[in-house]
């Protein structure tokens, strides 16, 4: 079974259970590279663990964010391991057999590279979509509370407020739109839509990357808002609110910009495939 965005692994066959027993073999049992020049015995479960290993190690992002993977694989050698025993093969034979039917570690770690790649953009961009709202909130509330004269129901019309601040802060919702789009970019080509847009694995990560940097952009203005305002008229501000949405913004800032940059390497890593 393979997945949008992802050229079949060869060797993986899926069946429809999921099977969750280990191909241990007790003491005394046959063992995988028994009589192989330069291959160290291993007892077959083991041989199928190292291989996952070597698979697992070439897979970008954290181990965790494999599980999916790692058990796909796992299943797969297990049906093609029985297959070459239904054929006649030793277990030990039947294992190696099992994994040089799926072929280098390398290449089957490159045919998983465009799902991780579109899973991680939609993750990034889903979390930059939800936490925006929330930090955008934390200023709006220091914005009212520091400048009680504001209109909240003409938000474009500022008039109160000084022209360089309104300036900063039409900067502010222009990165907040560069983010916004782009996240929705990034949900949009990793959904439902992969069923008629033409194969573009390199376009998700893109789109994640993008509003990653407009998150960095739109928070790192508002914290330069803040150390102006802080500078002109530190007694203007309202402490408690101030602090909260400048720590907001620092977290988020951080978090973007290793997202950012970690979507822009998936990226390469597919244009070398």
């Amino acid at each position: 079974m393979s997945r949008p965005g992802r050229p079949p692994v060869p060797g993986l066959r899926i069946t429809s259970e999921k099977r969750s027993r280990r191909l241990a073999v007790p003491r005394g049992q046959p063992t995988a590279g028994s009589g192989r020049p330069g291959v160290a015995a291993l007892p077959c479960g083991q041989a199928v663990e190292r291989y996952l290993a070597e698979v697992t190690a070439r897979l970008p992002g954290p181990a965790k964010a494999h599980t999916g993977i790692v058990a796909e694989l796992r299943s797969g050698l297990h049906d093609a391991t029985d297959s070459h025993q239904s054929a006649g093969l030793p277990p030990a034979q039947a294992v190696q057999a099992a994994i040089h039917e799926f072929g280098d570690p390398g290449l089957v770690a490159d045919g998983f590279l465009p799902e991780i790649a579109a899973s991680h953009a939609r993750r990034v961009a889903t979390v930059l979509l939800v936490t925006g709202p929330l930090v955008g909130l934390l200023w709006l509330a220091t914005a009212v509370a520091s400048h009680p004269a504001i209109r909240i129901a003409t938000l474009w019309q500022w008039t109160t407020l000084p022209a360089d601040l309104g300036a900063g802060i039409q900067l502010v919702a222009v990165a907040v739109a560069v983010t916004a789009a782009a996240g929705a970019a990034g949900i949009a080509v990793t959904g439902r839509l992969t069923r008629w847009l033409p194969a573009r694995p390199r376009r998700a990560p893109l789109a994640a990357a993008i509003a990653g940097f407009g998150a960095v952009g739109a928070d790192g203005l508002g914290l330069l808002l803040l150390a102006a305002e802080l500078a002109a008229a530190p007694g203007r501000l309202s402490p408690l609110p101030a602090a909260a949405a400048a720590a907001a913004s620092v977290a988020r800032l951080l978090i973007a910009k290793r997202a950012a940059y970690r979507c822009l390497a998936m990226r390469a890593s597919l244009a070398r495939q």
